[in-house]
C-alpha cells in the first residue's frame, strides 16, 4: 500500500473507531498499533502475554531514549543526573528514567542557554517494550 492510501486507510479506521466500531487490528508494524490503538493485546508463541491499555502497558518501560535537535551555534550541553551524547554538533541524544521525568534536561539545557528545535523519540516504544516482554519470559522458560 502506498503512502497516501496507507493514511487515508487510517484516517477512515480513526474515524470509524471515534464514533463507537470496534477494530480489530493485526500488525506487525508496533509503531502503527501504538499510534492507533488505545487497548493491546500481544500474542507469542500462541499464547495472550499482555492483553490492557496502551497507556498501562507503556508504563512498563524503565526509560526513554529522546533525541534533540539542537538550534545551530548552541553551546555544548552538559547534563546532570542522566546519561546523554552528543549524536554530532546538533543533534543530543538524551535517556530518560520514568521516575526522572524530562522537564529537567529542558531547565538545564535553558539554564546554559541551548535552544531546542524539535524532540523524538529515538526507537517505537512499543517495540522497546515488546522486545523486552519477549526476552524477558525467553529467560522465565530457559
Amino acid at each position: 500500500v502506498d503512502i497516501e492510501l496507507r493514511r487515508s486507510m487510517w484516517g477512515f479506521l480513526k474515524d470509524l473507531n471515534d464514533k463507537g466500531t470496534t477494530i480489530i487490528l493485526t500488525t506487525h508494524y508496533l509503531e502503527e498499533a501504538e499510534m492507533l490503538c488505545r487497548n493491546i493485546g500481544i500474542i507469542q508463541n500462541g499464547e495472550l502475554v499482555e492483553n490492557t491499555s496502551m497507556k498501562s502497558l507503556l508504563s512498563k518501560l524503565k526509560s526513554e531514549t529522546f533525541i534533540l535537535d539542537l538550534a545551530p551555534k548552541s553551546p555544548l550541553p552538559v547534563l546532570e543526573g542522566y546519561q546523554y551524547r552528543l549524536v554530532d554538533t546538533s543533534t543530543l541524544e538524551v535517556e530518560v528514567l520514568r521516575e526522572q521525568g524530562i522537564n529537567s534536561v529542558f531547565t538545564q539545557l535553558s539554564a546554559q542557554g541551548v535552544q531546542v528545535l524539535s524532540m523524538r523519540n529515538k526507537a517505537n516504544r512499543l517495540e522497546e517494550l515488546f522486545v523486552t516482554l519477549v526476552h524477558d519470559r525467553k529467560g522465565e522458560s530457559a
